[in-house]
């Protein structure tokens, strides 16, 4: 995943979490729910009433703006 889950690696993941929010909600939404719930992209579409596939480029995105600010 690139981003470890040992319990600091937590905290620090909801404080750049903040950040991204303030910049993109959706995108903040989507790592929630992948993160923290451990659902699919098929699982958020219909609870974000999007398509999967626009939830992929929302994931690729936060992800990879969530490894570069958290250093992973």
């Amino acid at each position: 995943d690139g981003i470890e889950h040992d319990g600091f690696r937590v905290i620090e993941l909801h404080e750049v979490l903040a950040e991204l929010e303030k910049e993109s909600p959706e995108f903040a939404q989507v790592v929630r729910y992948r993160y923290f719930l451990g659902l699919s992209l098929d699982e958020i579409a219909p609870l974000m009433d999007t398509s999967s596939s626009t939830l992929s480029r929302r994931w690729t995105f936060a992800r990879a703006w969530l490894v570069d600010r958290l250093g992973a």
